[in-house]
């Protein structure tokens, strides 16, 4: 006689169903609790927990904004998010984000500064063709070199051709034609008769001769957006001549050194870790006192570190005679290369200045601006900032009447 099959209990009969909800409840579990903390990592803002709906309006629009806030915190997101880039990067040779394109020859490029502007607009922006400079700028520039003589102070200022229009033979084939042309919104410019002739003949944009030393040298390391290297000591040689001192000026020689860097765009994707061997000076054995960031600066140390990104030099065995520099983010990696022709380099980004009071501005220029007959003040912008605004948001302060 055949017995039945004791029943199965609830639990045993559902086992694959509960199962199923643990996994799936695990990182809802877990992006509840780190979703704060995980907020940093992705080069954009997150999805935040919406409210609860007061009226119909709020609650129709509710799951749409639960959804994305789900997707957005949802536990292992970090991780996933750190495989599915390296998949992608080493299979198909593309970075998750927009603002960076891998380019020809191992290089990549900074394609966009921000998320929310047109694919390439970094490139077109810089590179020949339909590209212009923004309306305003050339008067700006006039008003700025026409304020500084009015103070008594001579700049010279150096605009840098960007990577796009220096290692165009990089680019993507469908856009390096465009940006192997020498007439740049910049040199269009240079060569019209928008900017006084002051002001021409106190520029230097040497598109051509960066050409030239980047066949034979460094001049922006293949995952960088700045440049770099040992080519930057023939651009600072480039300028002796707007101060009478000709090209050939004998200086102390600087030895070099090899250092490994992340690419200087590495925060703008998750889980590549791209670097770089950079050829840079060799301070220390030349003798000279390099220094970078806030504490270079003792004399104004209240928001030396809001600046930021400040450089000084000390060279006892070049000329007695001061360099100031104002610049965008290209002025700290040349900064040390001026210090074979001047005894002090004083460089200060103004990337953060409007974080400072006028009367810290007014304080920082009569210490920069100190002991004016003996020395030299060099304006340096790449030439994207140089031509969409950047120059005249971190300048204008510096020459503006109180």
């Amino acid at each position: 006689m055949m017995t039945s099959a004791t029943p199965a209990g609830p639990l045993r009969r559902h086992a694959a169903k509960i199962a199923l909800v643990a996994l799936l409840a695990i990182p809802a579990i877990v992006g509840a609790n780190r979703a704060v903390a995980d907020r940093r990592g992705e080069n954009r803002v997150l999805a935040s927990l919406p409210d609860r709906p007061t009226d119909w309006a709020t609650a129709l629009a509710l799951p749409a904004k639960l959804d994305a806030w789900i997707n957005d915190n949802f536990g292992f997101r970090a991780a996933l998010l750190r495989v599915h880039n390296r998949l992608r990067y080493r299979l198909f040779h593309e970075f998750p984000s927009v603002q960076v394109t891998a380019g020809r020859h191992g290089r990549m490029f900074l394609t966009a500064h921000g998320t929310n502007v047109p694919p390439f607009s970094a490139v077109t922006s810089v590179c020949a063709g339909d590209a212009v400079v923004r309306a305003g700028t050339p008067e700006y520039i006039n008003r700025l070199f026409r304020d500084f003589h009015a103070q008594g102070l001579d700049p010279r200022m150096m605009i840098v051709p960007s990577g796009p229009v220096v290692e165009y033979q990089d680019l993507p084939r469908w856009i390096s034609d465009r940006c192997a042309a020498t007439d740049t919104p910049m040199g269009k410019l240079l060569a019209g008769n928008e900017l006084d002739p002051l002001v021409r003949q106190s520029t230097i944009y040497p598109l051509k001769e960066m050409r030239d030393i980047r066949s034979r040298m460094m001049l922006f390391p293949k995952h960088w957006f700045h440049w770099n290297g040992p080519g930057l000591a023939e651009v600072a040689e480039l300028t002796l001549p707007m101060w009478g001192k000709p090209r050939g000026t004998p200086a102390p020689a600087f030895g070099i050194v090899s250092t490994q860097f992340r690419s200087d765009v590495h925060n703008l994707f998750e889980g590549l870790d791209i670097k770089n061997t950079v050829e840079e000076a060799d301070f220390a054995a030349a003798g000279v006192e390099s220094c970078y960031g806030g504490r270079c600066f003792p004399e104004f140390k209240e928001y030396a570190e809001t600046l930021y990104d400040i450089s000084r030099f000390r060279n006892p065995k070049a000329p007695k005679r001061r360099l100031v520099m104002l610049t965008d983010s290209f002025g700290s990696k040349i900064s040390g290369w001026y210090a074979r022709y001047y005894s002090e380099v004083e460089q200060v980004a103004t990337n953060n200045i409007s974080q400072l009071s006028t009367d810290q501005i007014r304080r920082l220029k009569e210490y920069l601006f100190r002991d004016r007959e003996n020395m030299d003040l060099l304006i340096l912008y790449h030439d994207g900032g140089a031509t969409t605004g950047t120059l005249q948001y971190g300048l204008e302060r510096f020459h503006e009447k109180p």
